[in-house]
C-alpha cells in the first residue's frame, strides 16, 4: 500500500517538476536573450550608425527600429537604456555637447523625453515640422542666396512640403536694387502722366513708394522668379526643425562622413516658450 502511495506521488509530481523546471528555463533563456540585445544596443558598432533618412531618425528617436532596420526590443524603451539610444543621434563631432551649459541642456532634454511615467514620441505626420533649403540664385547677373522655407502638410497620411516663406536677407538685395523716387507735386494735373511715362520706361511702381512699404518675401521671390527677374539655380544645404516635442525645437542637419556617427543629426537644440514663427525659423536656421 505504502508502495502504490509512493508511486502515486512519484507520477503526479513528475509532470509538474518537468512543467516548473521548464519554466524556469525558459525564463532564464528570456532574460538571456534581454541582455545579450541590450548589450547589443549599447556597444558603439550598432547605435552609432547612419540615419539615412529623415524617416530613419524618427524610427531610432521613438526607439522603434534598430539601425539595421530590425524592430527594436521593448528593453530599449526603457530610460536608461534609450539615453543613451538617443544621445547617438546628436552630432558627436561639435564639442559644445560635451560639457558646459549645453551639455545640460541635452541631458534635461534627453530626461525629459526619457521618463518612464511620461515618454515623449515624434510624430512623422506632425504638420509642425518646417524645413529651410538654400538655393542658389542669379538676380540681374549676381549669383546671390535666398533661403525657402518649407512645411510639412499631411493629407490621408501622405505628407509633402509645402513652400512658406523666404528669407528676409533675399528681400534686402531684391530692394537695394531699387532707387526710390518720386511724382512731381502737380502730376494731378496732367493725370499723373509723368508716372505713366516713367512705367513705360521701364522704372518700378514700387520705386514711388516711402521707406514703410513692404511685401511679404514670399510673395517677391514668387514673383521675381516667375517674371524671370530671378534665375533659379540648385539648392545646396537643407535644414530641417522639429517641433513636435513641446518646448523645444530640434535642428537637424544632414552629416556626410565616411560612417559612425553621421546623416541626420540634431546640431543644435533650442528651448521655447512658443510655436516658431517663420522669422524666428529663418534666424536659427
Amino acid at each position: 500500500m505504502v508502495i502504490k502511495v509512493r508511486e502515486f506521488v512519484l507520477y503526479t509530481l513528475l509532470p509538474m517538476r518537468c512543467f516548473f523546471v521548464f519554466i524556469l528555463l525558459a525564463a532564464t533563456a528570456c532574460t538571456a536573450w534581454a541582455q545579450t540585445a541590450v548589450k547589443r544596443i549599447k556597444t558603439p558598432e550598432s547605435t552609432v550608425q547612419e540615419v539615412k533618412q529623415l524617416d530613419d531618425f524618427f524610427d531610432r528617436f521613438n526607439a522603434a527600429r534598430l539601425p539595421n532596420g530590425q524592430k527594436a526590443p521593448d528593453s530599449l524603451k526603457t530610460a536608461r537604456i534609450r539615453l543613451a539610444y538617443l544621445e547617438q543621434l546628436v552630432n558627436s563631432e561639435d564639442t559644445k555637447w560635451q560639457k558646459g551649459p549645453e551639455r545640460e541642456k541635452l541631458i534635461r532634454f534627453l530626461q525629459l523625453v526619457c521618463d518612464e511615467r511620461n515618454s515623449l514620441f515624434l510624430n512623422k505626420f506632425d504638420e509642425q515640422i518646417f524645413c529651410i533649403t538654400s538655393c542658389n540664385v542669379d538676380y540681374f547677373g549676381t549669383q546671390s542666396l535666398a533661403d525657402l522655407l518649407f512645411r510639412r502638410k499631411v493629407s490621408n497620411d501622405r505628407h509633402q512640403w509645402v513652400l512658406q516663406g523666404a528669407s528676409d536677407p533675399f528681400m534686402e538685395q531684391l530692394e537695394q536694387k531699387i532707387e526710390a523716387r518720386g511724382i512731381i507735386p502737380n502730376a494731378h494735373e496732367t493725370n499723373f502722366l509723368s508716372l505713366s511715362n516713367d512705367l513705360h520706361a521701364g522704372i518700378p511702381l514700387r520705386s514711388y513708394t516711402d521707406s514703410t512699404f513692404r511685401f511679404d518675401a514670399l510673395s517677391a521671390f514668387i514673383f521675381a522668379v516667375d517674371s524671370r527677374l530671378i534665375k533659379f539655380n540648385e539648392c545646396e544645404r537643407v535644414t530641417v526643425f522639429l517641433t513636435g516635442i513641446k518646448g523645444w525645437v530640434m535642428k537637424l542637419e544632414d552629416f556626410t562622413r565616411e560612417k559612425g556617427n553621421t546623416g541626420w543629426l540634431i546640431s543644435d537644440l533650442m528651448e521655447v516658450k512658443e510655436e516658431p514663427l517663420s522669422q524666428w525659423l529663418f534666424q536659427h536656421r
